[in-house]
């Protein structure tokens, strides 16, 4: 991971988006790691999708556990990380 501090919401965000990729999963599920490089594939409307159906704070499915596992074990982020802001208030 970057010096960035990432909250729990951020990595499990993130974690989410890492286990939509198969080949993701499969690598982790043969090697215990995750992939070098993970290439985004449209992460940016998969968080938002996600954040709009799942929540910020999502739980998580068995893969999704296990990429997240990975992430907080090796401390990178092969594939860049969902970041969180706040929602201006509307006024």
């Amino acid at each position: 991971m970057s010096k960035r501090i990432y909250s729990h919401p951020e990595l499990k965000l993130t974690a989410i988006l890492y286990a939509h990729n198969p080949q993701v999963v499969a690598h982790l599920k043969k090697t215990g790691m995750l992939p070098e490089v993970i290439h985004d594939a449209g992460f940016a409307t998969g968080l938002r999708i996600t954040i709009e159906t799942r929540g910020r704070e999502p739980e998580l499915s068995e893969d999704e556990y296990l990429v997240y596992e990975a992430i907080l074990r090796e401390k990178r982020l092969p594939g860049g990380a969902a970041r969180l802001v706040n929602a201006p208030d509307p006024d």
